[in-house]
């Protein structure tokens, strides 16, 4: 199918002028099906039908050319390495080295996790089977909220059935239409959702990490807002491994009025006392609101929480719908969230190694010349500008055993395409060596340093 074609001769597109798409919107290697789904938007488009037919076929001739990531699967499950098929049951599997995991600490196969799963499912069954609200919660749910309540220093623990809806649902629920919600230009999509479906009628982006900019906004809200201000960030970045300056954050307190929400996605169970997070390690809980993290990375499991003064408990049980209209995460989940806090009290070399091989990998991706941006995080990006080579690079790691998902224009910014690799403590040296070796390689194949010194030439005349 050629979409240009298609684009130029369905007659439901709205009444705004179509920009004719070029021949490039054909190139497999030039697009990912979200910056096809976002060019055909730009150009008009509007019948759903129409963008998803075009998606599909660009979907089916990428996986025909064998380079489309995102239907990839494990044939053993989540771990450091694991037998891998491109897409269908009948695809054959590929041995690889696994870096889009979030599992950090590598939980989902530590022997006591898994048998505490195993007994909670003998003893309480497969699941809640309804929400907290109407009885859906067991000893184990509440075992978590207190032992949350211990290591945070909040007396309010709410727990939602995923990290996505404890975002969205708290996010939705608190912010008010006079209230200004300033949140980071490299937010969640959680964080997003949850703001736009709030009742929040002014909502702002601030430079990523950018505590000047925004003093900025918070002095013109000052004057501006007639209700509430809210800032809401993520100790660590998903996509740039980047930390918060928490700090410098919480300081800004001190001279303007505003509500922190902090989104511990990425740090909980990595940093602080055994995993306790960015916030506790950086001495900053007491400054923070409201401290969110999902179960489902660290803790290898699935669910959130929010952590903050009891009272906006009792308000989000009523207001938050995310809460009180989904179900609870199963007994088996909650089991094995408590036993990984267990293993993370107990064992803290598990965190200490994975920071280590962290710092190793690092080291010979910089002394590689690659381009890491001002990541420190177990999440390495390494940048690849131009997509069609992204995209090769990407299926060549995968042919070789390495597997890893292209992050791509518009999930980034146009020209900061990357590959991110997820450092898991079950992760070997000699895994980060194979690696790092077909990086060096491919990167020379491709000529990828000089496109990062074209680029960064650019951007220093920009």
């Amino acid at each position: 199918m050629h979409v240009a074609s298609v684009v130029i001769n369905r007659e439901s597109f709205g009444s705004d002028p179509i920009v004719p798409l070029d021949e490039s919107v054909h190139d497999i290697y030039g697009n990912t099906t979200g910056t096809l789904l976002m060019r055909l938007r730009r150009s008009g488009v509007n019948d759903v039908g129409v963008i998803a037919e075009a998606m599909d076929d660009l979907r089916k001739r990428q996986m025909e050319e064998g380079i489309f990531a995102f239907d990839s699967f494990t044939r053993s499950g989540s771990d450091a390495c694991s037998p891998m098929s491109a897409s269908a049951l009948e695809d054959p599997a590929r041995e690889c080295v696994i870096w889009s995991i979030n599992h950090y600490l590598g939980l989902n196969r530590h022997p006591f996790v898994i048998q505490k799963a195993a007994d909670a499912v003998h003893q309480f069954g497969t699941g809640c089977g309804t929400s907290a609200i109407s009885g859906g919660m067991n000893m184990l749910h509440r075992q978590i909220e207190a032992k949350l309540s211990e290591w945070l220093g909040k007396d309010g623990v709410m727990l939602f059935p995923t990290g996505f809806t404890a975002n969205m649902g708290v996010l939705a629920a608190l912010c008010q239409p006079d209230d200004h919600v300033l949140i980071d230009d490299e937010s969640h999509a959680s964080i997003r959702d949850g703001v736009r479906l709030s009742r929040a009628r002014k909502w702002i982006a601030f430079q990523h990490n950018s505590i000047a900019d925004i003093e900025r906004k918070l002095e013109a809200s000052s004057r501006e807002c007639r209700g509430q201000i809210f800032v809401v960030v993520e100790s660590a970045y998903s996509m740039s491994g980047d930390i918060c300056p928490l700090r410098d954050l919480v300081a800004l307190k001190e001279r303007y009025n505003f509500l922190l929400v902090v989104d511990e996605a990425h740090s909980f169970g990595l940093y602080g006392r055994n995993g306790r997070g960015l916030c506790y390690q950086e001495g900053v809980t007491a400054g923070v609101d409201f401290i969110l993290s999902t179960f489902s990375k660290a803790t290898a499991s699935i669910g959130g929480f929010v952590a903050t003064e009891r009272r906006y408990v009792s308000y989000f049980q009523w207001s938050s719908n995310a809460y009180a209209f989904q179900a609870c995460f199963s007994p088996a989940d909650a089991a094995a969230i408590l036993a990984a806090m267990d293993v993370m009290e107990r064992e803290p070399e598990i965190i200490s190694g994975l920071h280590e091989k962290n710092r190793y990998m690092r080291t010979l991706l910089v002394e590689a010349g690659f381009d890491l941006g001002t990541s420190q995080s177990p999440i390495i990006p390494v940048y690849v500008p131009v997509t069609h080579k992204l995209l090769k690079i990407c299926f060549e790691l995968f042919r070789a055993g390495v597997f890893s998902v292209p992050v791509a224009h518009p999930m980034v910014r146009e020209h900061e395409g990357r590959i991110r690799f997820i450092v898991n403590a079950r992760h070997t040296y000699e895994q980060i060596d194979k690696t790092v070796g077909l990086l060096r390689g491919l990167a020379q194949k491709y000529d990828l340093h000089a496109d990062l010194r074209q680029l960064r030439a650019e951007t220093d005349t920009a």
